[in-house]
């Protein structure tokens, strides 16, 4: 691994190694096609030296906004070998958003769907850096070359320069935006080759996988790692939309031994998967990410699949992957009861490599690392991740790196922006994020989860709640002022679950026996709660809290209708 200094290079071993193993498998309307290490090499040979053609030099930002499949990640591994770096949005940010990040971010070249030149004509002041404009699919009237017309007919291999190193940037990668403005996450090629190491080694993962992905920027660490990648038949940007019986054939026609997607396509399988008998005896793994996991995908999943067989939740973020991770039998074994007692959730230990700190909570820039700042185990504050895969930079943004970044002995951490604590056993457990807890009068709290300021964390309030066997999922809003929040809890029923003052009442006395008995006196049923572009999964949070603000102030007696 240390001989390598670009992405790239892994595809290129892969090929002279096992040259006729499957790299990509994607549907095709009629069924599947699927090309080797050895063709997809070649083809990211061609496509750099095309790239070159075109007139990119290495170094230039290369906007791609390209549809998932065989063509996307020949030409993105084009990319990182010629030394050209994609920076990569999430189109779920929506329009104005994504506009933004295209004027900071200020790419040379674009290389992207119709539709997004077709806005490059009508939003021109947006794309002013552009020189370069390459289509994927058909090309109208705004001129440049089809991305077809960048596979040049150079069959020779790419030669990266000599002067290439790991430390080069490898590409850059837009937030979400769920938790904040989108910000520029640098990646550098060190961080590719550490990830995929790492993930490689945690979950015994090598050639011999077969993985189905429905994480479209996943699926470089999977080719990085030498595994057979299927994407099943879904619309990777939409992943609640998935069909939950087109991911399992995916599964069960090529066999997957692995699979990864965010919570919301799992909880739609496994529930697919109980309504008609169906099992999954293939898989040796299951990941999702994206979001706190309930207790009830894990417990549904030990009935799909086989014995022994645990599904994994890493945590992590785009500045910061992997972090930590636990499995199935731990969840439910050990950490869950705790959980359901208001105590967090447990994302497990870190991976080898990274060290975990938590630090005190404030909104202040942290320029350099004292061992004052370590909280005591139980404690909770800041997250705070020292690694060899942690970004060393949001790119243009001075301000966001002073409150996010953090150096020790020249190693720079990334303030993760959530709350949690490390236990006894060195075990870390999340609390939501920092921008979302609430404020209360520390007098309104419990002793036993008292804060000197009032500090309220959602996570562990809210699985107290989840528990109840007709709730999907709650989220602890605050309205108020800070210091003064009033926390009302937001409830989004099972699907055929109707409300009732019955209903609210079993909710409330959940708490009952817990540490947050009487925290939460105002429930507000909402018939689907606003959620993330990328996953589907995270809560966005500041739409809900000014949904129950609305509600709290016209019906301050009684709850709100559905949201």
């Amino acid at each position: 691994m240390s001989s390598l200094r670009n992405v790239s290079e892994h595809l290129r071993r892969h090929a002279e190694e096992r040259g006729e193993q499957p790299a990509l498998i994607v549907p095709d309307g009629a069924g599947w096609s699927s090309i080797t290490y050895r063709e997809l090499n070649a083809r990211v040979d061609r496509f750099a030296h095309g790239f070159v053609a075109k007139g990119l030099k290495r170094g230039d930002r290369v906007l791609f906004l390209v549809k998932p499949g065989i063509e996307f990640y020949a030409a993105l591994f084009g990319l990182f070998r010629m030394g050209a770096i994609p920076v990569l949005m999430d189109p779920g940010m929506g329009l104005p958003a994504l506009l933004q990040c295209i004027e900071q971010a200020a790419p040379r070249a674009v290389l992207a769907l119709p539709i997004v030149h077709l806005v490059r004509l009508l939003k021109r002041k947006h794309f002013h850096s552009a020189e370069i404009f390459i289509t994927a699919g058909t090309r109208w009237l705004w001129g440049g070359s089809t991305l077809k017309q960048c596979l040049s007919d150079n069959t020779q291999p790419y030669a990266i320069e000599p002067d290439r190193s790991a430390s080069d940037e490898g590409f850059i990668a837009f937030t979400s935006g769920s938790t904040g403005p989108p910000k520029g996450v640098s990646f550098v090629q060190r961080m590719f080759l550490n990830q995929a190491h790492m993930l490689k080694e945690r979950f015994s993962m090598g050639h011999d996988t077969v993985t189905v992905e429905c994480f479209a920027a996943f699926v470089i660490f999977d080719l990085a790692i030498g595994m057979t990648v299927v994407i099943p038949d879904m619309d990777l940007s939409k992943p609640a939309k998935a069909d939950p019986a087109k991911v399992a054939r995916a599964i069960t026609e090529h066999k997957a031994t692995s699979a990864f997607a965010s919570p919301v396509v799992w909880q739609n399988v496994a529930r697919w998967a109980q309504r008609e008998g169906a099992t999954l005896p293939s898989l040796e793994r299951v990941l999702t990410a994206g979001a706190p996991i309930p207790a009830d995908l894990h417990r549904r999943f030990r009935d799909i699949l086989s014995e022994g067989v645990e599904v994994h939740t890493p945590y992590g973020a785009t500045e910061a992957l992997p972090v930590a991770t636990i499995g199935s039998e731990t969840v439910l074994g050990e950490t869950w009861e705790r959980t359901s007692k208001g105590h967090g959730t447990c994302v497990g230990t870190a991976f080898a490599g990274v060290t975990v700190e938590v630090i005190p909570i404030t909104d202040d820039p942290i320029a350099q690392w004292s061992d004052e700042l370590r909280l005591p185990v139980g404690e909770v504050g800041e997250i705070t991740v020292f690694a060899p895969i942690v970004s060393p930079e949001y790119k243009d943004r001075p301000d966001a790196n002073a409150v996010s970044k953090i150096t020790r002995d020249g190693q720079i951490g990334h303030r993760m922006g959530d709350l949690g604590y490390l236990d006894d056993q060195g075990r870390l457990w999340f609390c939501g994020r920092k921008s979302h807890a609430l404020w209360v009068d520390p007098e309104h709290l419990p002793e036993s989860a008292s804060h000197p300021e009032g500090l309220l964390p959602a996570v562990p309030v809210e699985g107290v709640f989840n528990e109840h066997s007709k709730v999907l999922r709650t989220a602890l809003v605050g309205i108020g002022e800070r210091g003064a929040q009033e926390p009302v809890l937001c409830v989004e029923l099972e699907a055929g679950e109707a409300w009732t003052d019955g209903l609210e009442a079993e909710i409330l006395a959940m708490a009952e026996g817990t540490r947050w008995e009487g925290v939460v006196r105002r429930v507000l049923h909402s018939a689907g709660f606003p959620t993330d572009a990328r996953h589907n999964s995270k809560i966005k949070r500041e739409e809900l809290r000014a949904w129950a603000g609305e509600q709290t102030r016209a019906l301050p007696q009684a709850q709100g209708d559905a949201a």
